[in-house]
């Protein structure tokens, strides 16, 4: 019975930790996210072109470019990478 309780509690506090934890992590790739952009934004135009995230590294931008640009503009914005961003933490 006390393994029981032991158990009990330490999944309790296991799942009381995971949204601090979720949130540390969304915060983090947040972070990465907004700096890789910012290098990869030469133009500094406020947007990615494909060539621009090939060349700065965005692998998977790249693979999911048509995807991410949600307007088909042919350019991924901030705010579209963010989209796709917080749709995978939700």
């Amino acid at each position: 019975m006390k393994t029981m309780f032991r158990m009990a509690a330490l999944a309790a506090a296991t799942l009381a930790l995971t949204p601090a934890a979720h949130a540390q992590m969304y915060d983090m790739a947040l972070s990465q996210l907004t700096s890789k952009f910012k290098s990869s934004d030469k133009n500094g135009d406020g947007k990615l072109s494909l060539q621009e995230a090939k060349d700065g590294g965005m692998t998977r931008v790249v693979a999911n470019f048509s995807t991410i640009d949600t307007d088909k503009d042919g350019y991924v914005t901030f705010a579209q990478l963010k989209a796709q961003l917080d749709g995978r933490y939700k």
